[in-house]
């Protein structure tokens, strides 16, 4: 069997639910718990140790165009594959090239499910959302109302999701493509002031910032109603977003 290394979250939880060897991982692979805590840790999704990644003498190296740098697909000394995942609807062939390189029947039967999900355009209710629970949270009934969503991804600066990112076309698959105040530069960096001015609810998400911790913070310094979003559903392509979308 293969001997993968994979750079990129994602596919690490998805190849390994496929059955894949992954063999080597990021610091930032932490899904399935129980089964990347035993994996060696190569490097981040910036950077990697390439002689750490050699001792592993993988068959293959995954990256991300998106989430992994030129540099590091240029000097790897192993054979590998690069993915480009902007949007749900690059899954399905993502899926297909990966189950191509790795000789995985499972990876392909995730692309027909992608491809089943993605047929059936969707009206969903705001209830769908992935919300997490916050003492500081706003009731999940401000979303219901006719002001605009502003999703956030970090803060100071803050910044948030353009059209022409995974996210964003997540919400729109559910219906909610002019719910959402978007962006043209993928992860702008938006002035506080233009914020407020806009009256948004805030969905703070749950990662790449922790705004669990910072929640109450948040909505008090922008004077905006906040509820807290689990980001993994969302940003997590693969196996993770298509169970997401399978439940609507």
């Amino acid at each position: 069997m293969m001997r993968v290394v994979s750079m990129v979250p994602s596919w690490t939880e998805t190849l390994i639910e496929c059955g894949v060897n992954v063999v080597g991982r990021t610091r930032y692979c932490i899904h399935p718990a129980n089964k990347v805590a035993s994996l060696p840790v190569v490097g981040g999704t910036k950077d990697v140790q390439w002689s750490k990644v050699a001792a592993l003498a993988p068959d293959m190296v995954i990256f991300d165009k998106e989430e992994n740098t030129l540099e590091m697909a240029q000097t790897c000394p192993s054979p590998y594959f690069a993915t480009e995942v902007k949007s749900v609807h690059d899954m399905p062939q993502a899926l297909e090239l990966l189950s191509q390189q790795l000789g995985s029947d499972a990876l392909l039967e995730l692309s027909a499910r992608y491809r089943a999900v993605l047929a059936e355009k969707k009206a969903c209710a705001p209830a769908v959302l992935p919300l997490l629970p916050g003492d500081t949270a706003s009731s999940a009934s401000v979303l219901n109302d006719q002001r605009k969503w502003l999703y956030l991804i970090w803060r100071k600066p803050f910044m948030s999701v353009g059209r022409d990112t995974f996210i964003y076309s997540v919400f729109e698959h559910l219906g909610f493509a002019d719910k959402v105040l978007t962006f043209d530069e993928r992860y702008p960096a938006l002035e506080e002031e233009w914020i407020r001015e806009q009256n948004p609810v805030l969905l703070c998400s749950s990662e790449p910032y922790p705004f669990a911790g910072k929640l109450a913070q948040t909505s008090a310094e922008l004077e905006l109603d906040a509820v807290l979003i689990d980001g993994e559903p969302m940003c997590w392509y693969g196996v993770r977003s298509l169970r997401y979308l399978e439940s609507m």
